[in-house]
């Protein structure tokens, strides 16, 4: 037996294989039974830095989205660049047997051609070992061959890029069985016989067998293939093993399920991700920077709903036998059918994955209500339909998991995170209207995300891309951390935030509560005013100004710089000379406000019909005199809605502009002048 490197691998299926494994020529490539440029290179030029996709219908990948599919940013063994399956933007599926320093085969970073037909690339930080996998022992490390990088940050926006899913083809959340995987069709990929500017390669077989290593069918699951078709050779080990899948709304995606490892026999193996296990301990190394494990599965059953509207009815889902044959399993909801699509969560019931089929007409959604505990697994929900889907009834969560909201959109009501990762994508917006509770988190990796209730989830909030709305409270949810080009908005209160993103308070305009700020990532804050004088502080969602209200001892853990911009909009007709304006940052101690906030950069605008910048459904245009504006901060007692407080709020006044003072200011040509 040979591997896709140098190394020793030790297989049980009945028998112990162990073999030195033989290096390979430097031009040795994939193998390809009838291999040609147009069915089998996933480039038709370009590559490694200005790669074009293949799009040609012959290519055996054609009509799936490939941004998911990266690879290395240096090359390796026999100069190959390796081929790696990104989990989320932050985190790829590697081979752990090509990931030792000592043999300067680590990866360095990784490379991905975006849905926008860019290229992006990443340094890594670190690889974690998932325990499960071909065991390989190489350089002296002997370890299953199944690992995760983790990159120094986002490759690229989580909207660019295909999230890889893993193909769960077992009987239940807790039960692997990969002979349901025999006979699957497979996509393997490897290298080019020209490996610095040769398209990496993608061949087509089937998986012939399973097994797992050592005797313990618990962990270190691996597939076969026939080498025939497709034959791996060295330098191929970390390309991804992949699935076509055809979703149950009929489109066809790229699936993961797991890294080519090793040859031998007339063999190919692949160490497999696709069981409970493996998906587990790579959950654990994606959630704690807010990612959760997309998993995917073919549906068992799609609701029929003719009889009664219980959700454990087998009749209402089209089956025989006792009830709650769907318990545990991947179903489908399709409201193109004649079918109540009012659903009772009758008892407390478990779905490992739902889909909400798509339709023709965009008021036909589904909802799921009851007194009784829906509880979703690890396939999480995705909505492929046009229509708004309703989740009455309580959630809990299974597991980490990621939800796709579709166009049409999802609204839940109170959700239990049971210490799991809820991360929420899609186009349209999703709404959770009850309690999020627990020790876990949320993410939104979409367009955006409003929270209307007083939360008491503890894990971290963090925001990938798109808004979050926060009309309740999450000041139980550890911090919200934003992403560059994210906002949190809201006339709520939240934690502690910190990040890359902006800040703009209410809802144009309002007063967003917080506790800390840490704009050391290079925060910026949007502030719209409406009025002169103070805001209405007992009036959080219809204040007249914006504010940050700050409660902590220490409003700021650093004090703003050049890195921090903050824009403030004057949604009046004009500014005139003695105008006062209260609202920005609000602060409860008496603390030198002005200190911490006067080295940022500031933007004034003023509302222009004719203006070149949009804010909030309003035009307008950088306001470039003649007045200038003194920017203060003082004593503003404020009643607001939690009580009573005698802070500090940050005053606006215009004021003639001196000529000494004329163009001094940080980002404009008004000038600010800054007194305590």
């Amino acid at each position: 037996m040979r591997s896709c490197h140098r190394v020793m691998v030790a297989v049980r299926t009945g028998l112990f294989v162990a073999g030195v494994l033989l290096m390979a020529a430097a031009t040795q490539a994939i193998t390809i039974t009838g291999y040609t440029t147009t069915a089998n290179d996933r480039f038709t030029s370009g590559f490694p830095t200005t790669p074009v996709q293949n799009a040609n219908p012959a290519f055996v990948g054609d009509g799936m989205d490939w941004s998911g599919v990266a690879w290395s940013t240096t090359t390796y063994y026999a100069g190959n660049y390796k081929g790696l399956a990104m989990l989320s933007p932050m985190h790829f599926l590697t081979a752990q047997h090509y990931e030792y320093a000592n043999l300067n085969e680590t990866t360095l970073g990784v490379r991905v051609l975006g849905q926008d037909n860019l290229v992006y690339s990443q340094t890594n930080n670190t690889i974690t070992n998932l325990g499960y996998g071909l065991v390989v022992t190489n350089g002296g490390h002997t370890n299953p061959d199944l690992a995760v990088g983790t990159l120094t940050g986002d490759v690229t926006a989580a909207d660019n890029l295909a999230r890889l899913a893993v193909f769960d083809d077992n009987p239940s959340s807790s039960t692997d069985n990969l002979n349901n995987y025999n006979g699957l069709t497979v996509l393997l990929s490897g290298r080019s016989p020209s490996s610095t500017t040769g398209s990496p390669r993608v061949g087509q077989t089937t998986i012939s067998s399973v097994g797992y290593n050592g005797g313990d069918p618990t962990q270190a699951y691996f597939a076969t293939t026939q080498a025939g078709a497709i034959a791996l050779q060295v330098g191929d080990s970390g390309y991804p093993a992949m699935y076509g899948w055809t979703n149950p709304n009929g489109g066809d995606e790229l699936t993961v399920l797991g890294v080519n490892t090793a040859t031998g026999s007339g063999l190919n193996y692949i160490s497999f991700l696709g069981v409970a296990g493996a998906m587990n301990a790579a959950n654990d190394v994606l959630a704690p920077d807010g990612y959760a494990l997309r998993v995917v599965g073919d549906r068992y059953a799609t609701w029929a709903g003719l009889f009664t509207n219980n959700i454990n009815s087998n009749s209402n889902w089209g089956l025989g036998g006792v009830n709650n044959a769907t318990s545990d399993q991947y179903v489908a909801f399709d409201a193109s059918a004649p079918v109540n699509t009012t659903i009772n969560v009758n008892t407390n019931y478990n779905l490992r994955g739902i889909y909400f089929l798509a339709t023709a007409s965009a008021s036909d959604g589904f909802t799921l209500s009851g007194a009784n505990t829906l509880t979703i697994g690890r396939g999480g929900v995705t909505n492929y339909d046009n229509s708004r889907q309703v989740f009455s009834a309580n959630l809990a969560l299974g597991d980490h998991q990621y939800w796709n909201v579709g166009a049409g959109g999802v609204t839940t009501g109170a959700i239990a995170t049971n210490g799991h990762l809820l991360e929420i994508a899609g186009e349209a917006t999703a709404i959770i209207d009850g309690v999020v509770s627990g020790a876990g988190g949320l993410a939104l990796s979409g367009s955006r995300l409003e929270l209307n209730a007083a939360s008491t989830y503890t894990g971290k909030t963090w925001v990938h891309t798109g808004v979050l709305n926060v009309a309740g409270s999450i000041a139980a949810s550890d911090s919200v951390i934003l992403s560059d080009n994210t906002r949190l908005e809201g006339v709520g209160t939240v934690s502690n935030i910190t990040g890359a993103g902006s800040v703009d308070p209410g809802n144009s305009p309002g007063i967003l509560t917080a506790n800390t700020v840490d704009p050391t990532g290079g925060l910026d804050f949007n502030f719209e005013f409406t009025q002169t004088g103070s805001p209405d502080y007992a009036n959080a969602s219809a204040s007249g100004n914006d504010v940050l209200h700050l409660t902590n001892s220490t409003p700021f853990t650093a004090a703003l710089d050049a890195g921090n911009v903050v824009s403030v909009y004057f949604n009046v007709g004009s500014l005139n000379f003695g105008d006062i304006f209260r609202g920005g940052f609000y602060i409860d101690e008496n603390t030198d406000l002005l200190a911490l906030i006067e080295n940022a950069a500031f933007d004034v605008y003023l509302a222009d019909g004719g203006g070149s910048y949009l804010y909030n459904g309003v035009t307008y245009s950088l306001y470039t005199g003649p007045y200038a504006i003194d920017l203060t901060a003082v004593s503003d007692p404020a009643n607001f809605a939690s009580g009573a407080v005698s802070g500090i709020v940050t005053q606006w006044t215009i004021i003639p502009e001196p000529a000494s003072l004329v163009l001094l200011s940080l980002s404009m040509v008004v000038v600010l002048r800054r007194r305590r």
